[in-house]
């Protein structure tokens, strides 16, 4: 089976790349039954390894500043639609600061005919009612949920489905988007919004949320991929992770990396 990971590093995000890009060679879909093919979104103009690993792809992508890198990410897969049709089976949609901690393999492709997605309970609410969960409650937004519907809320971190019906996850999710914005509005969370709507009535195999674990926290499941903690310093911060990029900035990064380009 052809796994495709579909990954966002635009801006600063990129200096996650490296270390998820690893983790995964280590411990994702390490069995001779499957292989890997990186789809990596993104703004700059190097990537680890990408000399030596031809699957690798980086796909151009500017970095669309604060939500839109979220709100409009399957807007960005879209861009690639054909090409994940003629080369992969089964898409898997990965976080920029998630590091795999443990082998994750075969138990998170859903059996066809069963389910055709797979979706991670978020670790904020794997205890809660369906009451306190966030979804969009606001009747105009696409993404709206009723009172009393709904039996988990998923994160929006780790998701995938076979590459068929994902891709029209995707079709959908981005026209709700589009409908959205002609109405102005934003959901309240995003893609992670909207792809609870879509959960809602295609329901995934779903994962725990050891599969979205957060960095720091203590709750009562294996950790098997770790969320990393945006706000610690030696990432940057959420704030300045999401600031997009100058145009100075810019000019100075294309320097530095053409005369000291990564090892």
């Amino acid at each position: 089976m052809r796994i495709g990971i579909l990954y966002i590093c635009t801006g600063k995000y990129s200096i996650f790349w490296k270390d998820f890009y690893l983790s995964a060679e280590r411990y994702l879909m390490q069995s001779p039954a499957y292989t890997r093919e990186y789809y990596v979104f993104t703004d700059s103009l190097k990537l680890y390894d990408e000399e030596n690993n031809k699957h690798i792809h980086r796909i151009k992508q500017k970095n669309l500043g604060w939500p839109d890198n979220t709100l409009k990410r399957f807007h960005m897969f879209l861009q690639i639609k054909q090409q994940l049709l003629q080369e992969t089976d089964f898409l898997i949609f990965c976080n920029a600061n998630l590091l795999f901690k443990q082998n994750v393999g075969h138990e998170i492709i859903p059996q066809k005919g069963k389910n055709q997605f797979v979706g991670t309970i978020h670790p904020g609410f794997y205890n809660s009612h369906n009451y306190d969960f966030t979804y969009e409650r606001r009747h105009n937004s696409k993404a709206y949920i009723p009172e009393g519907e709904g039996v988990h809320y998923y994160a929006g971190g780790f998701s995938g489905g076979y590459t068929k019906a994902y891709l029209q996850l995707c079709e959908t999710i981005k026209s709700w988007v589009d409908i959205d914005k002609s109405n102005k509005i934003v959901a309240i969370w995003h893609d992670e919004s909207h792809i609870n709507r879509y959960f809602l009535k295609n329901p995934p195999l779903t994962l725990s949320p050891g599969y979205l674990y957060p960095e720091g926290w203590s709750i009562p499941f294996e950790e098997i991929i770790t969320i990393r903690d945006k706000n610690k310093e030696e990432y940057g911060g959420h704030i300045l992770l999401r600031k997009k990029e100058s145009w100075r900035n810019k000019i100075l990064k294309i320097i530095k990396k053409t005369l000291f380009p990564l090892p």
